[in-house]
């Protein structure tokens, strides 16, 4: 027997559904991915941490969980929100709901998602709760509740997926340092494939950094708002980082290099979450995986030393960046994440070239 929830925005809108998974309370900023595939990649994404993940695609959870996929050793959605999701997966291994049940993560399904995204495509990214229980009135007192709990956003989301202490080394080649925003694991897999690599936290000092040798740094993608006061350490560290070493900034990573050269952020409407977002490099175009909910000021990038080197063909917001010392590039989308599975991995192997060259 299913039980009955309902998800409740935070201008009231409401939508019934089926709960599925952990039967709880969850709230959290809704967003939405287009990804066909890929859900279990999706819901243990750091990126997400603190969010309702509505997915476009209309059937999810047909195919089981493999250790092979998490990219965190959890979930790190607070829900998600489905129209449907399968009941008989095919494969080995636990089912979505399953999944989520062992974790405490409720998801709601029964939803119409196509209206639910249209909707946040026109009003924004929002706040919402998974309610179980189908009681309207019920879930306006919990709504009351929800506007005096902190914003999602608000929150030091960051601190909360970056590790705790410094790790490795991995792998073997020109030493590389990862600063961990919420690192997932296929960026850990290519970049300890070719740097011998060590993790540090977030909020690791450049002279913790220095002091292990490296030859470059990596700041990895994450979730929240780069300029949160949660990330000041890391811009500090960051400034003297691309001042004295080769850099590569991915998603978030790409947000705090910016930041850390005198440009701005700021909060894009609706985001881009999925893979299949069109990205420009020179004459070629490259179809990418894409999380997150801000992006470069590009009118700030006026008296910075950091050019635009790529570009959504979307919405044409920025989706790279080049230091003019020519030893700092960044991306928006995440190569790790390999819809192609290896359209956009050569950022990795143009990075080795850099440091290998010493510029």
């Amino acid at each position: 027997m299913k039980n009955a929830g309902l998800l409740l925005l935070e201008d009231g809108t409401s939508y019934e559904g089926s709960i599925f998974g952990h039967v709880s309370e969850a709230y959290g900023e809704v967003v939405f991915s287009t990804s066909m595939t890929g859900f279990e990649e999706s819901v243990t994404d750091p990126s997400y941490r603190g969010q309702l993940l509505v997915f476009s695609y209309p059937l999810i959870g047909n195919y089981r969980f493999t250790s092979k996929t998490l990219q965190s050793k959890g979930p790190q959605v607070r829900g998600i929100v489905v129209s449907e999701c399968a009941s008989a997966p095919s494969g080995v291994g636990a089912t979505l709901s399953d999944f989520l049940r062992k974790h405490r993560v409720p998801g709601i399904e029964g939803i119409d998602t196509r209206s639910l995204v249209q909707k946040v495509r026109t009003a924004g990214t929002m706040k919402g709760m998974i309610i179980p229980g189908p009681d309207i009135g019920r879930g306006e007192i919990r709504l009351r509740e929800m506007e005096r709990m902190k914003n999602v956003w608000e929150e030091n989301l960051v601190g909360e997926v970056s590790t705790a202490r410094t790790r490795g080394p991995f792998g073997s080649g020109p030493r590389a340092v990862i600063i961990d925003c919420g690192m997932k694991k296929n960026l850990l897999r290519d970049i300890s494939s070719r740097f011998e690599t060590y993790v540090v936290p977030h909020s690791a000092t450049f002279a913790r950094i220095k002091s292990l040798s490296p030859e470059c740094i990596v700041v990895s993608s994450g979730p929240g708002d780069p300029s949160h006061p949660g990330m000041s350490q890391t811009l500090t560290s960051l400034r003297r980082l691309c001042e004295e070493y080769p850099v590569l900034g991915i998603c978030l990573g790409h947000q705090l290099v910016a930041l850390s050269q005198g440009a701005r952020t700021y909060k894009l409407k609706f985001g881009h979450r999925g893979i299949n977002h069109p990205v420009r490099l020179g004459e070629k175009v490259y179809i990418t995986s894409q999380n997150h909910g801000f992006g470069v000021d590009e009118e700030s990038l006026s008296g910075t030393p950091l050019n635009v080197s790529q570009r959504s063909l979307n919405d044409w917001t920025v989706e790279g960046l080049q230091h003019s010392n020519g030893r700092v590039i960044t991306t928006q989308y995440h190569p790790e994440g390999g819809p192609g599975p290896s359209d956009t991995t050569f950022i990795y192997d143009a990075f080795k070239k850099i440091v290998e060259r010493g510029v």
